[in-house]
């Protein structure tokens, strides 16, 4: 049984009155670069044109053609390795390259002289090969690195902390973003450290598909060398201890 509470209480008081201000002081209002979200946009419709090229369908996907007026003649069926499909009442029609709203019209066109109401819709019941999802990727010094949803407006910030935020040996002054415009890679430098701690210049939305690279301090990068060193010195049957102080190059 606790005789004292004041024992336990102090401690803490103490220990609170040890720690140190408040590091982060971002500002009441940062401003988000337009241009930004352009170029977001612009990849999002880059990639919805390369993917209309293709079409709707693909060979494999599960269709299925309704006939609201004749339940009876509605169907599932598979698109073949071709792209054709068999209507009912019609020969073989060619899906690829096609959308639904153009199917759905090239169908009740051929209906129409077979059919008093010729209505037809058309649906993709099962994907063979799914469109790709809108990703942002983040890498490195993170908690849990790895691939995210996109979503429009998604900032440097929501990346970090999709990914669990970043870890003890991030450098949030030189976060890299590879953003894919035209068939390259563009390279931006972010600091993301000014921001938090109360600079008023803009950050910029990220575009579907880019990569965050968080990296680690100058610090991070020399314990880990030193490690390296280390196991490679004792793999050899060398050992010098621990204390290895390392030249920048």
């Amino acid at each position: 049984m606790l005789r004292n509470p004041l024992v336990a209480v102090v401690p803490l008081a103490l220990l609170a009155g040890c720690m140190g201000p408040v590091r982060y002081a971002p500002q009441p209002e940062v401003p988000i670069s337009a241009a930004s979200l352009n170029v977001a946009r612009d990849a999002s419709r880059k990639v919805e044109e390369a993917l209309a090229l293709d079409g709707d369908f693909q060979p494999g996907d599960l269709v299925r053609l309704s006939f609201p007026y004749l339940p009876s003649l509605t169907t599932d069926q598979r698109i073949q390795l071709t792209g054709m499909i068999s209507p009912p009442l019609l020969p073989p029609v060619q899906t690829r390259g096609q959308t639904t709203a153009e199917l759905q019209t090239q169908l009740a066109a051929l209906y129409a002289g077979k059919l008093e109401r010729p209505d037809v819709s058309v649906s993709v019941l099962e994907y063979n090969r799914p469109p790709p999802p809108q990703e942002i990727f983040v890498i490195g010094e993170v908690i849990r690195p790895g691939n995210f949803p996109y979503r429009t407006g998604t900032t440097p910030f929501e990346g970090l902390a999709r990914a669990g935020g970043p870890n003890r040996d991030a450098d949030l002054s030189r976060v890299v973003a590879l953003t894919p415009v035209d068939g390259n890679l563009r390279a931006q430098m972010l600091d993301l450290s000014a921001t938090l701690e109360g600079s008023a210049r803009g950050i910029d939305y990220v575009a579907p598909y880019t990569i965050l690279i968080v990296p680690p301090t100058g610090i991070a990068r020399d314990v880990d060398r030193a490690r390296q060193i280390r196991q490679i010195i004792g793999f050899n049957g060398v050992n010098i201890g621990s204390a290895i102080t390392l030249i920048q190059p």
